[in-house]
């Protein structure tokens, strides 16, 4: 089972440079975020559990781990939204086996 901790730590992080960069960060925007799989069926089922959550989500093939998944939604990127992304998407990565690798967004400028 992963730890949600250093997750949680690198959203303040990405808030702080964020803000330096003057990233609008109470505007929204496409956030994505990413999970490994080692067996295709659970990268699939967690997909579906993704996108009853509201989130558009992509599954793909890859040669080391077996599915890369790649779940979008429209969202700002304040700590508490992100916190609060993270524990849902980490939590159905987690509950189907998967790993949990981060999210990412473009800046918005104020």
């Amino acid at each position: 089972m992963g730890d949600i901790g250093p997750h949680l730590t690198t959203n303040v992080e990405q808030y702080t440079q964020r803000i330096k960069m003057r990233d609008d960060v109470d505007a929204p925007r496409e956030v994505e975020h990413f999970a490994n799989f080692m067996n295709i069926k659970d990268a699939r089922t967690a997909a579906r559990q993704l996108e009853q959550l509201g989130f558009t989500v992509e599954v793909s093939r890859r040669r080391v781990v077996q599915a890369v998944l790649v779940a979008r939604r429209m969202s700002t990127v304040d700590v508490e939204t992100a916190d609060a992304m993270v524990e849902q998407v980490f939590g159905v990565v987690e509950a189907c086996r998967g790993d949990y690798d981060g999210w990412g967004a473009p800046i918005v400028r104020e």
